[in-house]
């Protein structure tokens, strides 16, 4: 993709649910990719969730999460070695940052707080929260009324989710939706960084997955982080491998620029939607967890949301 204008930045994060990307096959292939990524991202929650059960640290499975794609992906950042030099600092700076090291151990961290619905509903559910005030706040882009509803209903659904938290039983479930509020918005950073970068999609990701690995082994050269791979079993660490650097890792790098390129941003936004049920149910038999009332509630008006705020409605009318 080639350097837009702030005005056509924000046209590609907010895409006109007008447009029309696809039809016909390629249309049911782009839902088709589209559900692979939700399914994987549903997947990878539950994993990080299993992952700090284990002995496993979250040193471990951000290693897993970006150092088979850095060395994958390397020759495409190469390729892009003059491009990335014409990006502002600040730019790259969000896209290694937004989807990188803190956005990683945010989510770590609130997995030992929160349970797994709680995630699969704030990271990707207040998603289109932080973006929207970033076009509004940065780039003074205008929001329609549905929109305007449809956001409405996203932060009812996170306030009601925060006020039966601080009323719960264990009095930490809090802490652990705040560090997932606080992974949402690096998520926005990244993807409004991305849009801003004009990068390959591959050279990006390489990027993203080059520099992370890099401050990882910064990070347990200075004894800042340590590992437990050599504590857990070749099972454990082969499932965790799959899905942290071959699934999310590289799939989802093609699935879901592939589901964005066919169906468009607000349709894939839409899709995001399923994550938070998916994972609630993969972790119902894997973790023993339990959907709460106001996970239930929560989940209802977020959905909501992300659906109005998406323009899907408008886009299939």
């Amino acid at each position: 993709m080639s350097r837009a204008s702030t005005s056509n930045v924000m046209d590609h994060t907010e895409i006109p649910a007008y447009r029309l990307i696809a039809s016909g096959p390629a249309l049911y292939f782009g839902l088709g990719a589209a559900f692979i990524t939700v399914c994987i991202w549903a997947t990878w929650l539950v994993s990080v969730k299993l992952g700090t059960q284990s002995a496993l640290t979250t040193f471990d499975l951000a290693i897993m999460r970006y150092a088979i794609p850095a060395m994958a992906l390397l020759p495409f950042v190469y390729q892009s070695r003059q491009a990335l030099f014409t990006v502002p600092k600040w730019t790259l700076l969000g896209i290694v940052a937004g989807a990188g090291v803190p956005f990683f151990f945010l989510s770590s961290a609130g997995m030992q707080y929160a349970p797994v619905s709680h995630a699969g509903l704030l990271i990707p559910g207040t998603f289109p929260l932080f973006v929207s005030a970033i076009a509004v706040l940065v780039f003074k882009e205008p929001i329609s009324p549905i929109r305007l509803l449809g956001l409405f209903a996203i932060l009812l659904g996170v306030v009601t989710l925060l006020v039966v938290s601080l009323w719960s039983l264990s009095g930490e479930v809090w802490k652990g939706d705040l560090f997932f509020i606080g992974a949402s918005f690096f998520w926005a950073v990244y993807t409004i960084s991305l849009r801003v970068a004009g990068l390959r999609p591959l050279a990006a990701t390489g990027l993203l997955g080059l520099v992370s690995t890099l401050l990882l082994l910064l990070m347990l050269s200075l004894g800042l982080v340590s590992s437990g791979m050599s504590l857990v079993s070749p099972s454990e660490l082969a499932w965790q491998f799959c899905v942290q650097a071959l699934l999310v890792g590289l799939l989802t790098g093609f699935s879901y620029g592939y589901a964005i390129n066919s169906l468009g941003a607000e349709r894939t936004a839409a899709m995001g939607a399923l994550t938070p049920v998916l994972a609630a149910l993969i972790a119902i038999p894997l973790l023993q967890e339990s959907i709460s009332m106001g996970a239930t509630f929560g989940l209802l008006f977020v959905g909501t949301g992300v659906v109005l705020a998406s323009g899907m409605i408008r886009s299939w009318r």
